[in-house]
C-alpha cells in the first residue's frame, strides 16, 4: 500500500512541488485514511459510513494556490492549538470509526491552519454558518480550498446543507456548485 502511494506521491511532486501523501493517499485508496509517519511513510486505511456535501465555489485559484496556501501556514504552533487540534483530530477519527458522527463534527474545528486560510477562501465565514444552521455537523476546508466539505447525518440533512450553502455563496456574488458524497471505495484494480 505505501509503495502505491509513495509511487502517486512522486508526481504529485513533479505536479504540485511536494508530495501531498494526504491527497493522492484518499485518491488511491479511498475510505478514510490517515498517514502517521512520512519517514518512512506509513498509512493506514478504514472504511467508514458517512455522508458530506461538498461545495465547490467556480473561483478561478491563484498561480501557485497549494504553495501560497502553505506560505500563509504559522511556522510555530503554541502548545494549547496543538492540544486542541490533536484532540479534534482524535475525535474525528473516533466519531467517524465508531459511528458517532456528532463527535466527528465536533473533531472538525481546527485552531491552527483554517484561521490563517479563511481569509483567503471565498464566503468562508457565511458558507460555514450557513452549513451549521442548516444541520451539518461540522465544517471543513477542504485540502487548501477554496472547497469545503460539511459532514450530515444523512440524505435529508444533505439537501438542506446543500441549498444552504448554495444561497450563502449566491449572497456572496460567487457561483457554486455543491456535491453529496460518501467516502470511495478508492482505486480497484492497478493495471
Amino acid at each position: 500500500m505505501e509503495v502505491l502511494v509513495e509511487a502517486a506521491g512522486a508526481g504529485e511532486e513533479v505536479s504540485a512541488g511536494s508530495p501531498h501523501y494526504d491527497n493522492v493517499s484518499a485518491s488511491l485508496l479511498g475510505g478514510f485514511v490517515v498517514i502517521y509517519s512520512t519517514k518512512p511513510l506509513r498509512v493506514v486505511r478504514f472504511e467508514v459510513d458517512a455522508t458530506f456535501v461538498l461545495a465547490v465555489p467556480k473561483v478561478k485559484p491563484p498561480k501557485g494556490k497549494t504553495r501560497l496556501m502553505r506560505e500563509v501556514l504559522p511556522r510555530e504552533v503554541s502548545v494549547e492549538s496543538l492540544v486542541h487540534n490533536v484532540g479534534r483530530a482524535m475525535a474525528l477519527t473516533a466519531g467517524l470509526l465508531s459511528g458517532d458522527l456528532e463527535l466527528a463534527g465536533r473533531g472538525m474545528r481546527d485552531a491552527v491552519v483554517e484561521p490563517v486560510r479563511a481569509p483567503l477562501i471565498p464566503c468562508y465565514r457565511e458558507v460555514r454558518e450557513a452549513a451549521l444552521e442548516a444541520g451539518a455537523l461540522g465544517v471543513a476546508v477542504s485540502g487548501a480550498g477554496p472547497s469545503m466539505l460539511a459532514l450530515v447525518r444523512g440524505p435529508e440533512e444533505a439537501s438542506r446543507v446543500s441549498e444552504a450553502v448554495a444561497e450563502a455563496y449566491r449572497r456572496c456574488g460567487v457561483e457554486a456548485e455543491t456535491v453529496v458524497a460518501k467516502p470511495a471505495p478508492g482505486v480497484v484494480r492497478v493495471a
